[in-house]
Formats: structure tokens, C-alpha cells, sequence
């Protein structure tokens, strides 16, 4: 009997020791990452991804711009017999919706200053909104995403004022 139980002792000893070698060779890592490196190429990510998704803001500022700039001049094509017909209200809100966004995303503040020089008639309010669009877009074309126009601020502000101006005329 005693060499039953030294055959079935070393046999127990043998399988813990091939189990305890097959797990640590399963849990090693064979190139550890120092956990400053981990950290570092998170931060880079996350660095990149930001910079992505300010690009795709302006992005959308700057189709915004485009939107407003065709939107003027369809609104001016309307205003040629000297009125502006009731369904121009939709394409007024949608100019005023766009430069206040355009405002607010490029550092303006949401302050309704009046114009220095308010256009006398209609279509010289529409001709003033048209070329004002036509600038504004120009602008933001020209700008970064890192950049604070103060000429985009004021831009948007002064197409705000000219919708008010031009809403007078519908009612």
C-alpha cells in the first residue's frame, strides 16, 4: 500500500504543478504596457476624437452659412415686384435661426444691438440681406474652427436685425 500512496502523491504534485504552469502562462501578458503609456494613448484618442467633432461642427456652420446665403437670395428673387409674399415668413425664420446659431457657435454674445443705418425700403432691405449673406458665408468659409471672428458676430447680428427689419414689411 505505501507505494499506492507515493504513486498517487507524486502524481497529485505532477498535474498542480503542469496546471499552475499552463495558468500563469495564459495570464501573462508577453509585452506589458506601462500604465503612463495606456494613459497617454487614451488622452491621444480622446484629443483626436474632440478635434473631430469640432471640425464637424463647423462643418455644419459653415453648410449653415450656405443655407442662409441661398435662402437670402431666393428671398430676394421674391421681393423683385417690390412686396414680399407671405409664405417669405418660413424662409425669414429660417435666416434668423441660422445666424443666431452661426452667432452663438462663433462667440457672440445673443445681444440685439440696432442697426446704425436702417434701410428705407424694402428692397433695399432684401439687397442688404442678399450681399450681407453672400459676406457672411465668405467669412465663415475663411475661418478655422479655432478661431473667434468678431466679423462673423457681427455678420450674424446684422442679418438678425435686417429679418426684423424685412418681418415689418409682411404685416
Amino acid at each position: 500500500m505505501p507505494l499506492r500512496w507515493l504513486n498517487l502523491i507524486v502524481s497529485c504534485a505532477a498535474t498542480f504543478l503542469i496546471a499552475t504552469s499552463v495558468a500563469r502562462g495564459q495570464t501573462a501578458d508577453p509585452l506589458p504596457v506601462p500604465p503612463n503609456e495606456q494613459n497617454d494613448s487614451f488622452r491621444d484618442t480622446l484629443a483626436r476624437m474632440q478635434i473631430q467633432r469640432e471640425e464637424n461642427e463647423h462643418k455644419k456652420l459653415v453648410s449653415k452659412a450656405g443655407q442662409l446665403r441661398e435662402a437670402a437670395g431666393s428671398l430676394a428673387k421674391d421681393a423683385e415686384g417690390g412686396r414680399l409674399p407671405r409664405s417669405s415668413e418660413k424662409k425669414l425664420k429660417e435666416i434668423e435661426k441660422s445666424a443666431r446659431q452661426i452667432r452663438s457657435e462663433s462667440g457672440g454674445a445673443n445681444e440685439d444691438t440696432p442697426l446704425e443705418s436702417p434701410p428705407a425700403s424694402l428692397s433695399e432691405a432684401v439687397h442688404q440681406l442678399d450681399s450681407l449673406s453672400e459676406r457672411l458665408n465668405a467669412s465663415m468659409e475663411k475661418t478655422s474652427r479655432r478661431v473667434v471672428s468678431a466679423t462673423v458676430v457681427a455678420e450674424a447680428s446684422e442679418v438678425i436685425q435686417l429679418v426684423k427689419i424685412i418681418r415689418t414689411y409682411l404685416n
